[in-house]
This record gives C-alpha cells, structure tokens and sequence, in this order.
C-alpha cells in the first residue's frame, strides 16, 4: 500500500514539474490565437496589432485565426477543446462569452471552460447612421420610430450578437419597434448602412471611425459616461435622455481551462505592457477603444458581472433563437 502511495506521490510531483518546465519553455513554437468572428470587423481592430506585439516580445509567432460561426461559439468551443499548453489562446469578446449563455443551449461554460487571461478593452457602443440619413439625432430616431412602428431597420453581426441585443435594449428603453436585419460579422453589417441598406446600426466607434471622419457616417449617441475625443459632436446617453442605455463591448484574451498560470502570468504580463506603452496607447486612443488591462481574476469578475446583465435583457425583451 506504501508503495502504491509513493507512486501516486511521485506521479503527481512529476506531472507537476513536467507541467511547470512546459510552462519555462513556452512558447517554442507559433501560437495561434482564434478570434470567433468574421475578418475585418471592430475585433480585428483591437486584435491585430496585441499579436503583432506579442510575435515580436515572445519570439515565436502569434498567429490570428478568425473562425466565425455561431455567434462565435464555433471558435470558443475550439478554444475549450484546445490542450491546455499556451498554444491556443481565445480573443474572446463580452458578447460571446456572456450573452450567448442565454440564448444558446450551449456545449461549454465559458466562465468554467476558460480561464482568463487579460482583459483588453472596453468599448462604448454608438448609434451610427448614414451620413445622408434624415436621422439626426435620437430624438429623429424614437419620432420616426413611433410615426411608422416597425419601420425603421438595424444591423448587426447576428441574432444574439452585442448589436442585437443593444438594438433590443435602446428600443426597449424608448419604447418604440425595430426591425433586426442580422449579418455574418460586424465589418458587413457596418457596410450595410454605408449601402443604405439598412437604417443604423449601434457598433463600437473604431469600427466606423475612418468612415465617420470621411463623412459618410455619423454618430448620433455614445454609450459613454463623457464625450469621446473621437467623436466630440455625439452626446452621451446620459445628455441624450438615455441614462439606462448602457452598452459596451469587450474583449480579452483568455486560455483554455488548467493552462499553466505561469504562462497565463507571462501572457498577462506581455499584453499589459503593450497596452500601458506610448505606442498601445496612442493607437487605440485614435481607434477610440477604453483600454482596461488588469489581473485574470478582475478580468473573470467583469465576466461574471456581464453575464448577469445581459441575461436580465434577454429575459427582459424575450429574445429567442431559433
């Protein structure tokens, strides 16, 4: 029996030694990082230049793999099947980690099969029209809306993405009738109201950023405590008469469940660097995106706290998907 219980002991010991020189050792080969949504939507904004950062700090590649589908819970779910070796990370955003819980019978939890790594940004959304739409303001908007119930469309990069639900949530706050014209990824959906093919969309401003400074797109509101340098013309939802419009997108990286902390650490580490330099900060200043790194454990509380909001919102406008 001694003997039995030495060879579990011993077992254990070099499980944990094995795992801690990986953990030494990584990354000695390219990482690849999924990010669950359609190339060149606000995701890949944000996304890009982290792992350009980290190929050129860690001295491996970091590759970005855009694996859409499902509201993003094909590449989460690749991600949670993932060996836990550092070498597939998830660029994961609020939505798809938080949302999708309440509208989908899901094959994963994101707050148990994930662990998170750092969060990035958090993002406020902004109701974004044609620049030759009559819609000036949100007072045009809720007037048109209530003039002609159920005629006035928005985009978004799904059923059940972040611009759907806050589509749900500003017409639920005005009391008024939209019609969702979902899309496959934000950049599409984005293009539709550049088409006119749709009336608005309510998107994070980096986004449309090029697009707005162009004239061909204006923000009629931003979901943000202050006025955003960016777009200094675009009241807040407070000066809009909207203080319960609260909506913001998020991104973060997180790893596969059991991922060695000290890999999660370096990570951690790395991105926050990037982030917190004169080049991460000017950069994302001029996209517009509210950077937030911290720990994995506040990250994992943000995650926590986003879960249960949305799900009073999905609850709230009886949001089903089929």
């Amino acid at each position: 029996m001694r003997a039995i219980t030495s060879m579990l002991v011993a077992s254990a010991l070099f499980g944990g030694l094995s795992a801690a020189a990986s953990a030494q050792n990584w990354p000695n080969k390219p990482v690849r990082v999924i990010s669950a949504y359609a190339p060149g939507g606000p995701n890949d904004v944000v996304a890009r230049p982290i792992v350009e950062s980290l190929s050129k700090t860690m001295g491996q590649q970091f590759l970005l793999d855009n694996r859409a589908g499902a509201n993003g819970n094909i590449g989460a779910l690749e991600v949670v099947r993932a060996a836990p070796d550092g070498y597939t990370l998830l660029f994961g955003t609020i939505s798809q980690l938080t949302i999708n819980p309440a509208l989908y019978s899901m094959p994963f939890d994101a707050l148990k099969d994930l662990s998170p790594v750092v969060l990035i940004s958090l993002i406020p959304g902004a109701l974004i029209v044609s620049a030759t739409s009559p819609l000036h303001s949100v007072k045009d908007v809720i007037a048109a809306a209530k003039a002609k119930p159920g005629t006035l469309t928005y985009s978004s990069a799904g059923n059940g993405s972040q611009n759907h639900l806050a589509g749900e949530l500003f017409a639920m706050l005005t009391q008024t009738k939209w019609v969702h014209v979902p899309y496959k990824g934000g950049g599409p959906a984005l293009t539709a109201v550049l088409a006119g093919e749709v009336d608005m969309i309510i998107q994070s401003p980096s986004a449309g950023l090029a697009q707005i400074r162009a004239g061909k797109l204006k923000a009629l509101v931003v979901s943000a405590p202050k006025r955003m340098d960016i777009l200094p013309d675009a009241p807040t939802n407070e000066e809009a008469g909207l203080p319960d419009f609260k909506s913001r997108a998020g991104t973060g990286i997180l790893a596969p469940v059991k991922t060695p902390r000290p890999i999660i650490d370096r990570l951690n580490l790395e991105i926050t660097r990037y982030l917190n330099s004169v080049e991460g900060k000017k950069y994302f200043a001029n996209q517009g995106v509210d950077l937030y790194p911290g720990t994995p454990e506040e990250f994992g509380r943000v995650l926590q706290d986003e879960s249960t909001r949305w799900a009073a919102v999905v609850k709230a406008a009886n949001i089903k998907l089929e």
